[in-house]
């Protein structure tokens, strides 16, 4: 029943389900949900689709009896011309794809046989790839690592976006089954449900990799080319013969392990799960500030930033000192423009500790300064950050901006070539990161 909530709340909040379906959802059912909506799906919207749009095979038309006449009898002959003018009418009569014609065939299918194939094809092809283009388009880390932390996570929620995209068309098929209908109807659903499959992963990626809008946009446009692929492998290999990497799949999200090399993905997504549940139940103590800052940290991982706020003034109103959560804070209110709210905060922080993580809170209040045009406060914050931290691209650019604005134009232009010379310099699991700034900062040399 849980999982049947967080279900339909994927068409009304997605990014709240998915961050639900995290903490609360479970693979197997969403992979059983998979299999119903798919079974609808195929034997409705895909059946239409391949009787109105698949391309016959020449087999159909000529089956000829080598036992009954000679191949190279003028009969034999006769038949194989009859067959071949058959088959060049049947071709020439059939619907093709509107705009893109057969090239469709080329990436996609309307098999409607093997109603189990998206979760294998989501399962063995796509949530790979989708990993490794977010490890390398967002720069979270290594691809061995983040399979086997994130796999189930993500595979859950991707499994939950299809069955949720497809629904609405699958229920929409039966119902219009008995209907003659073009089948461009059915095709205008085949697509949406592609499209909105699309949408729903881009809170996905943004939710469980905390992958900005564009990297996750992108993320999503490639990694289909993935199902492709698993459609060309089916084509070859039983689907069946995959089973025993089905059977190990299960095996590591139970929590087991192959050589001790791979270690159980669904442990990692439990662990997650219960200890979002350990620090609810946490929060029940009112003298509690770290529990709430903990929750706040997991949603602005998540991109959930109201929660995270409400969270944050939770520990706040608990211990108005507590430094992590003045941190983050001020950050927030300073991207919403409330500079005097963000170096109050930020005071707090400097005040407890004058080199808190690694000194970033006097970028972060350099940055503040720099937004009111305080440029005097604004340089001292920043030059004692980048004497700390000489390499770090953002508040070298952020000095240059300083220097910019009051007229040091050497010494800004000198400053911003250090931040491009950083961020060249910089190791590839940050290049990903340092990458926008570093285009700042070539733009004002």
């Amino acid at each position: 029943m849980e999982n049947i909530k967080l279900f339909f709340q994927l068409y009304i909040r997605p990014g709240l389900a998915m961050s639900e379906i995290m903490d609360r959802g479970s693979w197997i059912a969403a992979a059983a949900v998979v299999l119903l909506v798919s079974a609808a799906f195929f034997w409705t919207i895909n059946v239409k689709l391949d009787a109105e749009y698949r391309i016959p095979d020449f087999t159909e038309y000529y089956q000829p009896d080598y036992e009954r006449m000679d191949i190279d009898s003028a009969a034999a002959r006769g038949e194989y011309n009859q067959a071949a003018e058959n088959y060049r009418n049947a071709m020439a009569e059939r619907k093709k794809i509107p705009v893109i014609g057969d090239s469709f065939f080329k990436l996609f299918s309307f098999s409607r046989a093997n109603f189990f194939q998206p979760v294998l094809l989501l399962s063995f092809f796509y949530i790979p790839v989708v990993i490794l283009l977010a490890c390398i388009f967002g720069g979270i880390g290594n691809f061995g690592v983040v399979f086997r932390r994130d796999y189930a996570a993500i595979a859950t929620c991707t499994l939950m976006s299809w069955a949720a995209a497809h629904t609405p068309f699958a229920i929409a098929g039966i119902f219009l089954s008995s209907q003659a209908l073009d089948a461009s109807v059915y095709l205008a659903m085949w697509f949406a449900g592609s499209v909105l499959f699309g949408v729903l992963m881009v809170f996905a990626l943004r939710t469980v990799f905390g992958l900005n809008f564009g990297t996750a946009i992108l993320t999503v446009c490639i990694a289909w080319l993935a199902l492709s692929l698993g459609m060309y492998v089916f084509q070859y290999v039983s689907p069946w013969l995959f089973s025993p990497f089905l059977l190990i799949l299960l095996f590591m999200y139970f929590g087991g392990s192959i050589g001790g090399e791979v270690s159980g993905v669904g442990n990692a997504f439990r662990q997650k799960q219960n200890f979002k549940r350990f620090l609810h139940n946490a929060t029940v103590n009112p003298k509690d500030a770290d529990a709430h800052l903990q929750l706040a940290l997991i949603y602005l991982q998540r991109r959930q930033e109201a929660r995270a706020v409400e969270h944050l003034k939770k520990a706040l109103a608990i211990d108005e000192n507590e430094i992590d959560a003045n941190y983050e804070m001020g950050k927030i209110v300073r991207m919403k423009g409330d500079l005097t709210g963000a170096i109050g905060h930020f005071s707090r922080v400097v005040e407890q500790d004058d080199r808190y993580a690694l000194s970033e809170v006097w970028r972060e209040i350099g940055a503040t300064y720099l937004t009111a045009n305080m440029l005097a406060e604004a340089r001292d914050a920043l030059t004692k950050f980048t004497e700390r931290r000489s390499h770090d691209i953002e508040g070298l650019y952020y000095l240059g901006k300083v220097l910019k604005a009051q007229g040091n134009s050497d010494m800004a232009r000198e400053t911003f070539q250090r931040a491009v010379e950083s961020a060249n310099s910089s190791p590839d699991y940050r290049r990903q990161y340092v990458k926008a700034w570093r285009k700042l900062a070539e733009k004002e040399i």
